[in-house]
């Protein structure tokens, strides 16, 4: 399944050059020479509990961690083989003196003996023009990770923005995403697995489209189809277009499916490019709010988009009320809702794209519908090296494919009319969760040997996930705002990264631009300063305040 792991000497120098975070939660000082535990059992889907032992060279102690942390010094010690009894990610580090290797990580989906009635794969926006050997590379490693979690799917879906864009003649770049599966699925002996395609806002027309893909997008004029696999039905939509003979065809055929005996217990999957509205992620990016109102009849349904490029890690990613909405994320780069800033070597800029490859993988059984986020890629990396877009994802095969975004959702339809299966939804706005992360530790002042202001916060933890921190930085003396970072956004707090840091180095510096010979906006030295960090999860729940008194300049 994977994976090439970075030696700590490699990944400073790219730290250094590309202005990246430093490692986080622990020191890698001399690790070029510490390798990583060798875990015994790579990841992948299990029936049942599996055992992973670890190993490390004599002399050494091996730290881990079971929740998809960054391992630490306070981290438990691996002392006897490690049962995996349910899904998660298994995080290790090789400790020797004050060395600490670079992290190995893997990602453990664990399943009952029943077998699934359906199982396949949800991706979007492959945005893929290029048959370069990166590109080659990359998906010669999603596609690797694809087989380990599920060797023989059913179905594999690809939700529009097949490529980077629809102006000049870029019809041609779709034989390029076809090609890559093609050559990828050959490979993997799984060359006749449908492939299901819709159409989305950077693709080109819908008969250029059936032309290159054939089969896989077989309506040259409307763009939108029924495909049957297995028992299940699959309507694809082009939501660009979706009004007049579409939205009526898309209708009919509900209203003929609700008709069916036991209707409100099977799934029926709706796929379109386009969140539809009020959906999930709170409605960002959406569009069509016709087409809620037409799903909104039928609580069996399951729509699945993407377009937005938001990331699987945030729990908004799958909504219910009337019916059931999925994010289903992205396998070129992720996005933040526009109110983060990142770590960039010595300062923060305010940037929301992130470097992660994600999709779901679906299992359909009797009673329920089971849907795991999977991580293709999830580097401690950047979309932008000195000002360039696109240089990350270079490092393939990678350490975090196939590890885990979030925990399992599971989709139930019980109940006798649609109202009883509305009422046993479980992601609803009603349910959303509204328990604060807790900041334990005080963050701490402290002056790098660059001799910059760096504020290292230790990870709050939270019972979903941390999304960032509120970092509001002020004059001792006058009470004035010291750093300008712009209201409600917040430093983010690299949750995405697989393992996610257990210790953040904030420097309290901002550069206004992406080139890292922009001009810095620095705090004074020799003035006395307050800092109040605030962790906040997806949803906008806030810890109580730490806060910390120093001097810019001068090490506390």
């Amino acid at each position: 399944m994977k994976r090439k792991i970075a030696g700590a000497c490699a990944l400073a120098a790219v730290a250094t050059a590309v202005a990246l975070p430093g490692a986080a939660g622990a020191s890698v000082t001399g690790a070029e020479d510490l390798p990583a535990p060798v875990f015994s059992q790579q990841g992948g889907r299990f029936t049942g509990p599996t055992t992973v032992e670890l190993t490390a060279p004599a002399g050494t102690q091996i730290r881990y961690t079971l929740d998809g942390s960054a391992p630490t010094r306070q981290s438990p010690l691996y002392r006897a083989p490690i049962v995996i009894d349910e899904t998660t990610d298994l995080a290790a580090v090789t400790l020797r003196g004050n060395r600490v290797s670079p992290a190995e990580i893997e990602g453990y989906i664990v399943k009952s003996e029943e077998k699934p009635l359906l199982s396949f794969f949800v991706m979007s926006d492959v945005h893929t023009s290029s048959l370069s050997d990166k590109n080659r590379g990359i998906w010669a490693s999603h596609f690797d990770t694809l087989a380990a979690i599920d060797p023989d799917p059913d179905l594999i879906i690809s939700n529009g923005d097949q490529i980077n864009d629809n102006y000049g003649n870029t019809a041609p770049d779709h034989l390029v995403v076809k090609t890559i599966f093609d050559e990828n699925m050959t490979r993997l002996g799984i060359e006749d697995t449908p492939v299901l395609m819709s159409h989305g806002n950077h693709d080109v027309g819908n008969a250029d489209m059936a032309r290159y893909y054939g089969d896989w997008f077989p309506n040259s004029a409307g763009g939108y189809y029924e495909r049957t696999i297995g028992d299940h039905t699959f309507l694809v939509i082009d939501t660009e277009r979706y009004s007049g003979a579409q939205r009526e065809w898309l209708r009919t055929r509900l209203s003929e499916l609700s008709a069916r005996p036991d209707a409100l217990t099977e799934p029926v999957f709706v796929i379109g490019h386009r969140p539809t509205a009020s959906t999930v992620h709170d409605g960002a990016q959406a569009s069509n709010p016709t087409l809620t109102a037409d799903l909104a009849g039928h609580p069996q349904v399951v729509y699945f988009s993407g377009h937005s490029h938001l990331n699987l890690n945030d729990e908004r990613s799958i909504w219910q009320g009337a019916f059931t909405a999925v994010n289903d994320g992205s396998m070129s780069y992720t996005e933040t809702p526009h109110d983060a800033y990142q770590i960039y070597g010595d300062a923060l800029w305010d940037e929301y794209t992130i470097p992660t490859a994600q999709a779901l993988h679906v299992e359909v059984y009797g009673d329920r519908t089971e849907i795991e986020r999977i991580d293709f890629a999830a580097e401690n990396e950047r979309t932008y090296t000195n000002g360039k877009w696109g240089t990350y994802q270079s490092a393939f095969p990678f350490v975090s494919a196939g590890t885990l975004a979030g925990p399992t959702w599971t989709v139930r339809l019980e109940g006798d009319t649609a109202d009883e299966v509305r009422a046993n939804f479980d992601y609803t706005s009603d349910a959303r969760d509204a328990v604060a992360p807790v900041l334990t530790r005080k963050p701490k002042h402290m002056v790098d040997t660059g001799g910059r202001d760096v504020l290292r916060v230790t990870a709050a933890t939270d019972d979903e996930s941390v999304y960032g921190y509120d970092v509001r930085v002020r004059d001792a003396a006058t009470g004035a705002a010291a750093l300008p970072i712009r209201a409600g956004a917040k430093v983010l707090a690299d949750f995405q990264m697989a393992p996610r840091p257990s210790v953040l180095d904030i420097p309290l510096a901002i550069r206004n631009g992406r080139q890292a010979d922009a001009p810095l906006l620095t705090l004074t030295k020799g003035t006395e300063y307050i800092a109040d960090v605030t962790a906040v999860d997806m949803y906008g729940n806030r810890s109580e305040t730490k806060t910390v008194r120093f001097v810019a300049g001068q090490d506390d």
